[in-house]
């Protein structure tokens, strides 16, 4: 498959970038969802690599195809980089990597906990004046979080009710929420900024929350970037999605976490219907 941005035609829209890396992150991420359900539906299991770089594409369309035939330097080197990159992860271009040090995008890289690291050097004969050109790849941190914080979880004595993990941008109903789940004794841990959830996530012991409530529509990273990204780190964590959309026939296609209308808490709810359907997706 091939994805290619026309936005980036302009070299320092931050934005435009963003987008690239929020989309290869996600492929990467759901990878494991992606072959649960191929699994579900008794197909086999993929495995795939990304790699990127910048510079211009050039598209042609046959006159006996509707299609766009992309080709020139850039997809070259996509494609000889790719085999660089290791099952299922990210690798970049020289060129694509001094993109984004130069718009200052390696922090929003570390928010996402990731990093790039130089893997080698390869030929490019396109260059005139230099035959080399580096290869960077997207490396996770959040393995390094996860040693720092395993010892400490095993020195804590276990909680007798489980780990509950709340994010929902509406601060008033994270409040209602959580106050409510405390009363009935679940140890729960709440955030309004997902970005910052993920961090937290990262840092405790993976087997620390035993359920994910997620909201699906809130800023920065969604309910469904973020599922990706907390099933990379504990693929075994209970999701129960809450949202005013109307989008369980969607979910339940492409999530094997939903399963049915019951793994979705429409908005709005009564606060114990919310709190049953809790402790419904905690015995399941």
């Amino acid at each position: 498959m091939i994805f290619y941005y026309p936005e980036t035609s302009d070299s320092y829209s931050k934005s435009a970038f963003r987008d690239v890396f929020e989309c290869c992150i996600t492929m990467i991420e759901a990878h494991d969802a992606i072959n649960a359900k191929l699994t579900e539906e008794h197909l086999p299991s993929l495995s795939y690599r990304i790699s990127a770089d910048y510079g211009r594409v050039e598209i042609a369309r046959s006159t006996t195809s509707q299609s766009d035939d992309l080709f020139g330097h850039t997809m070259n080197m996509c494609a000889k980089i790719n085999s660089r990159a290791s099952p299922n992860g990210i690798v970049i271009g020289d060129g694509l990597y001094n993109i984004v040090r130069s718009i200052s995008l390696l922090p929003f890289l570390e928010e996402n906990l990731y990093h790039f690291e130089e893997i080698g050097v390869g030929t490019n004969p396109c260059l005139s004046q230099f035959n080399e050109y580096r290869v960077y790849a997207l490396q996770s941190n959040k393995n390094s979080f996860f040693n720092q914080s395993w010892q400490q979880e095993q020195e804590q004595e276990p909680r007798r009710s489980p780990n509950i993990f709340l994010v929902d941008d509406e601060e008033d109903i994270l409040y209602t929420f959580k106050k409510g789940l405390s009363s009935e004794g679940y140890n729960v841990e709440a955030f309004s900024d997902s970005m910052e959830s993920l961090k937290h996530f990262a840092k405790v012991n993976p087997s620390h929350f035993k359920l994910a409530i997620l909201d699906i529509r809130m800023p920065g990273l969604n309910g469904l970037q973020l599922y990706y990204r907390l099933k990379t780190i504990n693929r075994n964590i209970k999701i129960l999605f809450v949202s005013a959309l109307d989008a369980v026939p969607e979910l339940m296609s492409i999530l094997p976490d939903v399963r049915t209308k019951d793994d979705i808490v429409r908005k709005p709810v009564a606060l114990d219907d919310f709190i049953n359907a809790v402790k419904t997706s905690l015995v399941q």
